[in-house]
């Protein structure tokens, strides 16, 4: 994919779909997407769990509603996304493997293509029956069995290796993940499918953050994610149980509420730390119909929410302990999902973490419009780094960090779409796709990953 080409980014998360369509553009020295519509639509209750799609039914119904509102909205012939998975079924493993150059023979140095290979071949040893290969991020590469080399492209060598971090995904999981976007159009063709913690960062990091060392702390409905970059390269990843849910669950019983009320004091209400809170303070809430309002003191929701993000803040320290990483993050921490919103929950994380700098990732390098300036919040992030994942490389040393991806011919659809899901071609007969690739959006698209 190219500057000036379309894409739409797709975040499936536990309580909603945000949508961004974007195009890229070279106006800039550092380059920038305009974006060109946006949509985010409510997921039923369970649908997914733990990030992973439960109800394939429901979350297509998201999809096709948001991606309806952004087409109609905008103008736009939707036929290339990139979707996002995460949660609870992810595993992350370091890997390490090598081969003799087959190319040696003819050429001293190692070739892009060695490189490559090298990498299809950790794709191709599937080692757990129920786990899928989705990506495949080089720490360092091994030539001749010098270690730490970061491009091996033109090194003289026989022997190419290489340690890597492998991010695995339930099969079941991501089959139905495909699928709901199947449910949501038949036509649908995704270029990517990125893990969204991966793509928040392509959202909201410097690169020069990345170069120095920084820690990117997703806080999302059921999971916190945890992605660590160094030297400009993704070192560690992590997933944590407890994240937004959690807090809202604490002020659910705490407050004696129920859970949506509980959700709006936390959205409305709700800051990291309760020191500057008055103790007399109260708000009336709504929460049973012919019940009186329950009144709740400010600083108990406050108390209850500081505890529960200690207590996450905490666990991240742990494993940005454990990553090794603790001292080369110059750059702190990046917090980004919903949850980092709370107001001063900043100054909470930096307090735990041994007063590490930290600061809440909104995303940039937007073209200054209007739409820009609506999606420019943690709830779009993601969506976001989606369509900067086709627009520009996310580690230029290999082909693509992705899993090669399906095309039409290689998927495996059990049930067909209901009557009136797909969406309605132009009169014309030739969709946004064709005028922008030259090619029918029936193709394959293979060659463009």
């Amino acid at each position: 994919m190219t500057n000036g080409s379309i894409v739409v980014g797709v975040d499936i998360g536990s309580t909603k779909v945000a949508v961004v369509a974007a195009q890229g553009s070279t106006n800039s020295k550092r380059g920038t997407i305009e974006v060109l519509g946006f949509s985010e639509v409510p997921i039923a209750p369970s649908a997914v769990i733990n990030g992973s799609v439960e109800n394939v039914k429901q979350v297509g119904d998201a999809i096709r509603e948001a991606l309806q509102e952004v087409a109609q909205l905008s103008n736009l012939d939707i036929g290339l996304v990139n979707v996002s998975f995460g949660g609870l079924h992810v595993k992350v493993s370091e890997q390490n493997d090598g081969f003799m150059r087959p190319s040696s023979s003819t050429s001293d140095e190692v070739t892009q293509w060695d490189v490559d290979q090298l990498v299809e071949n950790i794709y191709r040893a599937r080692t757990e029956p129920n786990l899928d290969i989705m990506h495949v991020f080089p720490k360092e590469f091994v030539v001749d069995g010098a270690r730490g080399v970061r491009e091996p492209v033109g090194r003289t060598g026989i022997k190419l290796g290489g340690d890597f971090l492998v991010v695995s995904a339930n099969s079941q999981s991501i089959d139905r993940t495909r699928k709901s976007l199947f449910q949501a159009d038949p036509k649908l063709r995704f270029d990517k499918m990125l893990y969204a913690p991966v793509a928040t960062g392509l959202a909201v990091l410097e690169e020069e953050e990345m170069k120095a060392g920084i820690a990117l702390v997703d806080i999302g409905d059921h999971t916190t994610d945890l992605a660590i970059y160094h030297e400009g390269i993704l070192r560690y990843i992590a997933t944590i149980p407890i994240a937004g849910r959690h807090i809202t669950s604490d002020l659910r019983v705490g407050c004696g509420i129920q859970f949506e009320n509980a959700e709006q004091l936390k959205k409305e209400f709700g800051v990291a730390l309760s020191e500057d809170t008055p103790l007399n303070i109260e708000v009336l809430v709504n929460y049973l119909a012919g019940r009186a309002p329950k009144q709740v003191l400010r600083k108990n929701i406050a108390l209850i929410i500081e505890e529960r993000l200690k207590e996450i803040a905490a666990m991240v320290y742990a494993k940005i302990l454990d990553s090794g990483y603790a001292d080369e993050l110059i750059g702190g921490m990046v917090l980004t999902g919903g949850t980092a919103n709370i107001f001063d929950i900043e100054k909470l994380f930096s307090r735990v973490a041994d007063d590490m700098p930290v600061r809440v990732g909104i995303p940039d390098r937007l073209a200054h419009t209007p739409k820009a300036d609506a999606v420019s919040n943690t709830s779009y992030a993601t969506a976001l780094g989606l369509a900067w994942a086709s627009l520009r490389p996310i580690d230029s040393r290999i082909k693509s960090v992705c899993k090669p991806t399906e095309t039409a011919s290689q998927r495996v659809v059990e049930t067909q779409p209901a009557k009136g899901t797909a969406k309605e071609s132009s009169s014309s007969g030739v969709g946004l796709f064709e005028k922008l690739f030259g090619r029918k959006d029936s193709d394959q698209i293979g060659e463009y990953e």
